[in-house]
């Protein structure tokens, strides 16, 4: 006899309130009132001797009393519920109420009903910021919607998964998924063109990250010329997806051009938060380049701050005090610039990448600071954080950093 809490209990109350029972009706002999609740609650597993006395005082069947299916007449209820948690963005509840659903859900319930309960929590988890939970929702989603064979919602769930993989800094597997979003996209009608251009741009992004520059910069011909017939936010998402190459190719001024080209075709009234971080991310490609524009830089850097006081959420003001401190390293101001990093890294909310490459920035300030030793172990932690993950390009300039470091002499 298979007994699972808290299922069990949740079952024992339900049939027990629809009889109109206390639990001190349900108590006898050995069975007392609060073992009663504790059964409940689910924090005690009850002996096969108190199913069996549970049973007779409820009046059903011991098979029906173990029943773990939660999905009977409250299906629609709590899904009700859900919707209505999601649309007043109380996430918390929405994982709390789909919690008692468990890790077997598709062995019990129809696979259109999981579907619902994977793609609540997969919005909810995304919206908690909580890109490895997420992770383990999409998974659910993409399994399900490859026996249903559709290109377009399976080619959909793949380029978030590869989003949230590389949030995770899983960079394999976000390259992976892309790809198979790509190719699945590939093959639709042109009325799927904007998914064709997102789903090339997650790919791109993933290959950047793991340092395959040739394969990303292949597709900007390609990319730039769909992205035309393309509304104006998926253009400007495609000309700064493709300016992160070729900065990283050391191509500055086609980066520039294009960048500049996204920041004159994105609008804030149409998408605030969006225009925000475009302009972050134009501070730091400028950064890169050998000549950065300074008076744009502070232009930009204001504005992004401005409009993220407004729709910025967590997440948003960790990348802002990350771009932050890229500018005050530039600038010299290296005290600034190690209190914001070391801000930014532990919120916890950067992405992998990012987190990374805001330690080694943090690094070089520390050592610039006179704080070799300490500058060092930061660095090389990030050398073997991105090795270990597969960030080659990310771990080569780390250990670089190591090792011209070490030809400093050591003065603390």
């Amino acid at each position: 006899m298979e007994i699972k809490q808290p299922a069990f209990g949740r079952r024992v109350k339900k049939l027990r309130l629809k009889k109109g029972l206390t639990q001190t009706d349900l108590a006898g002999g050995p069975v007392s009132t609060s073992y009663i609740s504790r059964i409940e609650k689910g924090t005690r597993l009850p002996s096969v001797e108190t199913v069996h006395h549970l049973a007779a005082k409820l009046g059903t069947d011991v098979s029906e009393l173990l029943s773990n299916d939660i999905f009977d007449d409250s299906w629609g209820a709590t899904m009700a519920e859900v919707s209505t948690a999601l649309a007043d963005k109380d996430f918390t509840r929405v994982i709390d109420l789909l919690e008692p659903c468990g890790p077997d859900l598709l062995e019990r319930v129809p696979e259109d009903w999981a579907w619902q309960v994977f793609w609540a929590r997969s919005r909810a988890l995304s919206e908690m910021k909580d890109p490895a939970g997420q992770s383990a929702e999409l998974r659910l989603l993409v399994s399900l919607a490859r026996e249903w064979e559709s290109p377009s919602l399976l080619g959909r769930l793949l380029m978030e998964m590869s989003r949230t993989e590389r949030k995770i800094g899983h960079i394999t597997e976000a390259v992976a998924a892309a790809q198979e979003a790509l190719s699945l996209l590939d093959g639709l009608s042109a009325c799927a063109q904007v998914l064709k251009v997102n789903a090339c741009l997650a790919l791109m992004a993933a290959e950047t990250e793991a340092g395959l520059l040739s394969q990303a910069s292949e597709r900007i011909p390609e990319v730039l010329q769909a992205a035309e017939d393309t509304p104006s936010e998926i253009k400007a998402q495609a000309y700064w997806g493709c300016s992160g190459v070729r900065v990283r190719q050391g191509r500055f001024e086609e980066g520039r051009d294009l960048i500049g080209r996204a920041l004159s075709t994105m609008d804030s009234r149409s998408d605030l938060l969006g225009w925000a971080r475009l302009r972050l991310a134009a501070v730091s490609l400028h950064l890169r380049s050998p000549e950065p524009a300074s008076a744009e830089i502070e232009t930009w850097l204001r504005d992004a701050e401005d409009a993220l006081r407004y729709v910025g959420e967590p997440p948003h003001h960790a990348e802002l005090r990350a771009v932050k401190a890229r500018v005050y390293l530039a600038q010299g101001r290296l005290a600034e610039a190690q209190v914001e990093a070391a801000a930014a890294e532990d919120s916890g909310l950067l992405a992998f990448h990012d987190r990374l490459r805001t330690r080694l920035l943090r690094a070089e300030a520390t050592m610039r600071l006179g704080h070799h030793q300490e500058g060092i172990l930061l660095a090389q932690s990030a050398a073997e954080e991105a090795e270990d993950a597969g960030y080659l390009d990310l771990a080569a300039e780390a250990w670089k950093a190591v090792a011209v470091s070490n030809k400093r002499p050591l003065v603390e």
